[in-house]
């Protein structure tokens, strides 16, 4: 009897090469959502997928270049690796010979105003300078109208330069819009969305046949186990917070003007890079109008490896921001347990619902005051379910297996197809 032929070995499935362009990446932490999306992707898509990021060699704001890279040289970062190009490598001829010297399959931009990362690659690209490849756009929320009116608004109306300074900003970005689809700058370009909202907002903007696949953030794994409970709640005192960047768009000014006019001893603490200094020299004189009863601090950026620490040490994320596409920092404050009170302007809502916090429309000053000053008059054993609730609903948001599911099919059917994955993938 012949011997059975051994069974043909399946082979692996070639692989497909992503080649991500945005301004900051590890180890800078400054930028926030962005840099954290991609990250979470190079680490969890896996194979058949390969990843390479240009970016630049320094942090938001800062001039000098990050002490841990070697700049111009392709490095390994997590799972993928990294080129990081100083602000004189960024012009047509550096980023030009870069993209056209690294084999790829797909080209993944992660901003639509990025000049030198965005703007510039599909001008490349238009003229032929560069190899023809597929191309991802992810806006990472700059179409919302929030970013892109460049709304500072408070509680108060804003002053007329402010207002005459969003309205630039909103023109600028309306005519880049205008003439990029004039000269052709998004034909074929693949948009992706975070939720169908922004889906809306790019068709409305872009163009009704712009063609958007759904792909949302992705997030940190869950931890392994609950966070250890915080110190105990005292009725009559709230220890409050603000994480993320300091400018118009994330309102810590409207925040501040919360806090006057509660009852109570409040603790407010603000955490995050200063984006924009004339806007942070108000809140910094806001939070120096504050009443006696309120003793705030302003600590400036973080590293990200403090995030969760630092939620854990306050009773509530306070966060009235003008529009999240996703909100990676909302999602880490409920992960650790820290209940929020967030504007109706991000993904998460019905937080009351599952008890792991509020989000009231932006202009309802009075609701989340009295959010407010219910949490500052909360005991113990009326905190505690609050922030056990938060960190479940946090715990199964980050632990939900379809956005990686759609983000792999999204880069797969562009780069083996050249277009979107069909609906419902």
């Amino acid at each position: 009897m012949a011997p059975r032929p051994a069974p043909a070995r399946l082979a692996a499935p070639a692989p497909i090469r992503i080649l991500a362009l945005l301004e900051h990446y590890l180890p800078a932490y400054k930028a926030g959502g962005p840099l954290r999306t991609v990250e979470h992707m190079v680490e969890q898509l896996g194979e058949p997928f390969s990843f390479r990021i240009v970016t630049c060699d320094r942090d938001w704001s800062d001039r000098t270049a990050l002490p841990q890279v070697v700049p111009g040289k392709w490095s390994p970062v997590g799972s993928g690796e990294a080129i990081y190009l100083a602000p004189s490598q960024l012009g047509v001829a550096g980023l030009r010979a870069v993209i056209a010297g690294t084999e790829h399959d797909v080209l993944y931009l992660n901003s639509l105003f990025s000049p030198r990362l965005s703007i510039l690659p599909l001008l490349l690209a238009r003229a032929g300078a560069i190899p023809r490849r597929p191309v991802v756009l992810a806006p990472r929320g700059e179409l919302h109208p929030g970013a892109l009116e460049g709304r500072a608004r408070t509680p108060r109306a804003p002053g007329a330069a402010a207002r005459l300074l969003g309205s630039r900003r909103y023109l600028k970005k309306k005519a880049y819009i205008a003439v990029a689809r004039a000269l052709g700058l998004f034909r074929g370009v693949t948009w992706q969305a975070s939720n169908e909202t922004e889906a809306d907002e790019i068709r409305r903007h872009v163009g009704r046949r712009a063609r958007v696949v759904v792909a949302p953030d992705l997030t940190a794994r869950p931890p392994e186990s609950l966070p250890a409970p915080l110190a105990p709640k005292r009725a009559g005192e709230l220890r409050a917070v603000f994480l993320s960047r300091i400018d118009p768009k994330k309102n810590l000014e409207g925040a501040i003007a919360l806090l006057q006019g509660v009852r109570g001893t409040v603790h407010f603490d603000v955490y995050g890079p200063v984006l924009d200094e004339r806007y942070g020299a108000r809140c910094r004189a806001a939070l120096d109008r504050l009443p006696p009863n309120v003793t705030a601090r302003f600590h400036g950026a973080v590293p990200h490896d403090r995030v969760a620490e630092i939620f854990r040490a306050h009773e509530l994320f306070v966060f009235p921001t003008h529009g999240e596409n996703f909100g990676h920092v909302v999602l880490e404050a409920l992960v650790a347990g820290c209940p929020v009170l967030v504007s109706d302007r991000t993904p998460w809502r019905g937080l009351v619902r599952y008890g792991a916090g509020w989000d009231l429309p932006l202009d309802d000053v009075e609701g989340m005051r009295a959010v407010l000053q219910r949490c500052v008059d909360m005991d113990e054993e009326e905190f505690r379910p609050w922030s056990a609730h938060a960190a479940h609903f946090g715990r199964e948001a980050s632990a939900d297996e379809r956005p990686v599911r759609w983000n792999r099919a999204l880069f797969e059917q562009v780069a083996r197809a050249g277009g979107p994955p069909p609906p419902g993938a």
